[in-house]
């Protein structure tokens, strides 16, 4: 009897809890449908409701955004100006080669000929954009650079005007410029924040590629911050764009959807000449800090230290036996500069200046160049693995074309070779400084060949590079050299000069 009552019980409970369950999966389905449009377990129900979308809700947003397109277009299209240059070259003769140069001095009458060289005028075409209602506008330097005459001309108008250029910045390749109305008031572009462009957000750029004037392309941001696009430009931050830009948007607006301009397009990267869907943009930040020196004196005023550096990457800094990302390596201290006065040497790696850490690269130059010319910072740095501070009293940072100018022997042209490296060096004579345009204190061996697929080939060496510097080692010819490498090793740490770039290579040698 007890048991049967048990029994009873037992059955009548897993009825019960069957009905519970039951119940909770058909709330729980009710619930769901109900939702739609929320989020959670049944994000599969609401996947298949987007994709469901009527034709009708799915042309409402395409012709939304399609307005908002058009109103970009519409309300900025006037403000986007068609540069034009005319820059005088001089070009060889191609016929003095025939005839030689006494040929034309006396056909022509004495000293009035062409001679071997002639005179030529160059056209060319970019864009640019008027910021102010008074005609001052923004393109980039290398749109308007040696330029003797620059035309502008406006968006559906005939009227050429003359413009003058207010000021230019190398470092930046952005110009200012300005025509005059005679009383007109310019259209005008809205700038934005470029500090708040994300990736994916929607990119429209206005311009004249290859001559087609006022051309109206979209994208979207593909990446920002960009810092590893050349060597000339290590120290922007341009905005990567896949919006269709070509020769001839050089110096034109970049727009959000909101009709702001947030970057100057400034570069395409191409293995054809044309749009293959990376592009790079000046921050409009950026621009607009440039923008407000050059209209109030005509150049832009930075900080200096004096020194080439570089990151520290995983190569490197297992060669110095630092972390990555834990300073910059200074690669090169220029003669009389503040670094070198303040007694910085090659060598060194800076960690922090003016109680700011540097990472990287970036780091380093965004913070110097806003310091106050004649500020005294504190520089923090390791050398050789000790911390340092040194004291350093900031200069106005040169001009790009005087910084070339002060960075190219001696020596009897003797050579050496290392099978392990993979190089033939030899001393640098008065030819070789004279072709590298080396400075006359420049010191160590030229690099004359490279074995291909040799460590020195997988480093990135290259016939003409100047090796200062290994394992930490001053090189000043090839006896020095030979004496460095004479010791067998796994791997060298030099410290190659090409061109205006001095960095740290590690070779790593095969272990044979």
């Amino acid at each position: 009897m007890i048991a049967a009552t048990r029994s009873r019980m037992f059955f009548t409970m897993n009825i019960a809890l069957l009905f519970i369950l039951v119940g909770m999966v058909l709330s729980f389905f009710i619930f769901s449908f109900e939702r739609g449009n929320s989020r959670g377990f049944f994000a599969y129900g609401q996947s298949k409701e987007r994709v469901q979308m009527s034709d009708a809700e799915a042309l409402k947003g395409a012709v939304a955004v399609q307005q908002v397109f058009r109103k970009i277009a519409r309300e900025n299209m006037a403000a986007v100006v068609n540069i034009s240059t005319e820059t005088v070259v001089e070009v060889r003769n191609p016929y003095s080669d025939f005839f030689g140069d006494d040929f034309f001095r006396e056909f022509f009458g004495g000293g009035g000929g062409p001679g071997p060289s002639m005179k030529q005028k160059q056209r060319s075409l970019g864009s640019g954009f008027i910021v102010d209602d008074d005609g001052y506008m923004l393109s980039n330097l290398h749109v308007v650079k040696n330029a003797t005459k620059i035309t502008i001309r406006l968006y559906n108008e005939s009227k050429d005007y003359e413009a003058k250029i207010i000021g230019t910045d190398e470092s930046s390749d952005l110009a200012l410029l300005k025509i005059e109305g005679k009383g007109r008031k310019f259209p005008a572009v809205k700038l934005g924040d470029s500090d708040e462009v994300e990736l994916g957000d929607y990119a429209i750029a206005i311009g004249n590629p290859f001559g087609l004037n006022n051309t109206m392309t979209t994208g979207t941001v593909s990446s920002k911050a960009r810092n590893d696009v050349s060597m000339a430009n290590k120290f922007q931050r341009f905005i990567q764009i896949d919006v269709p830009i070509n020769p001839g948007n050089s110096g034109g607006p970049l727009f959000n959807i909101y009709g702001e301009v947030i970057g100057v397009n400034s570069m395409i990267f191409s293995t054809s000449g044309g749009n293959i869907g990376i592009g790079f943009a000046i921050p409009i930040n950026l621009a607009k800090k440039i923008m407000g020196q050059l209209r109030e004196k005509g150049k832009v005023t930075r900080g200096w230290l004096g020194v080439y550096f570089q990151d520290i990457d995983e190569k490197l800094a297992k060669s110095l036996g630092v972390g990555e990302d834990n300073g910059v390596y200074v690669s090169s201290v220029i003669k009389e500069s503040p670094a070198e006065k303040a007694g910085m040497n090659e060598g060194d790696i800076i960690t922090d200046v003016d109680g700011k850490a540097i990472k990287r690269t970036g780091d380093l130059y965004g913070i110097v160049t806003e310091l106050p010319v004649g500020k005294t910072v504190s520089v923090k740095l390791i050398r050789d693995g000790k911390a340092l501070s040194m004291n350093v009293k900031i200069a106005e940072r040169p001009e790009e074309s005087k910084l070339a100018a002060s960075s190219g022997g001696n020596g009897g042209g003797t050579e050496a070779s290392n099978d392990r490296i993979g190089i033939t060096v030899s001393d640098i004579t008065a030819d070789i400084a004279r072709e590298l345009r080396l400075r006359p204190d420049d010191k160590g061996v030229v690099i004359t060949k490279v074995k291909p697929r040799s460590p020195a080939a997988e480093a990135g060496l290259q016939p003409g590079d100047i090796i200062r510097k290994i394992d930490r080692r001053a090189i000043s010819g090839v006896k020095d050299y030979e004496a460095a490498v004479k010791e067998v090793k796994k791997s060298y740490l030099l410290l190659v000069k090409r061109g205006l770039i001095t960095a740290a290579v590690n070779v790593e040698l095969d272990q044979k």
